[in-house]
């Protein structure tokens, strides 16, 4: 049975707008002002499409952006929150808190052109991040739900984009995510993915 996933990036937090911004990863950032409103603009691009089920990551600035999205639906209003570990965002370690120019100032065609050659000290690659998006993919392709909204983060979509085109990792900064922007994906099998859009924010404007 196909199932449309509609993949929705978390809000703004402070680290995302700062003049410099910082790695954020695993560390616990709530939506500043920006982040709610643009969430409470997803919910109502959302409004009217009913969820089957609503997948988060654990990390609070993705559960924000979910809750204000089915708190504000006309057709999801009741529905829990399923955190799903696979869905959290990248372990980048020792780096995490950190700006990108002070981890990549002297590095940063890595971070452009090579990124599945990056191993964060302590933390993860995004070869680790694509088996986790295979375990979840295989989840979902397997549960009974038809319409599912996925809340996560930019870099978490960015390597399932190339898990579903079957593209290499190189590739990922091809698929980026911005805050609350939505991508609908059509999920024919396991195998079989029809990218209807992309990184939509037309609802932000």
């Amino acid at each position: 049975m196909p199932k449309t996933l509609y993949l929705v990036r978390h809000g703004e937090t402070d680290f995302n707008s700062d003049p410099e911004p910082r790695i954020r990863g695993r560390i616990e950032l709530d939506l500043n002002q920006i982040g709610i409103k643009n969430a409470l603009k997803t919910a109502s691009f959302l409004n009217n499409i009913h969820f089957d089920s609503v997948l988060s990551s654990e990390i609070n600035r993705a559960k924000q952006t979910a809750h204000i999205i089915i708190s504000e639906s006309n057709e999801n209003h009741n529905k829990r929150i399923q955190c799903e570990p696979d869905l959290i965002d990248v372990c980048w370690g020792d780096w995490e808190g950190k700006t990108f120019i002070e981890v990549f100032s002297n590095n940063s065609s890595a971070y452009m052109k090579a990124p599945n050659k990056i191993q964060p000290p302590n933390g993860e690659t995004f070869s680790q991040v694509l088996h986790r998006m295979d375990k979840m993919m295989h989840k979902i392709n397997e549960c009974k739900e038809e319409t599912i909204c996925i809340v996560s983060h930019g870099s978490v979509f960015s390597v399932l984009a190339c898990y579903m085109l079957q593209m290499p990792l190189d590739k990922i900064w091809s698929f980026y995510m911005n805050n609350c922007a939505v991508s609908k994906v059509i999920m024919k099998d396991i195998d079989t993915y029809q990218i209807c859009y992309w990184n939509q924010t037309h609802h932000l404007e």
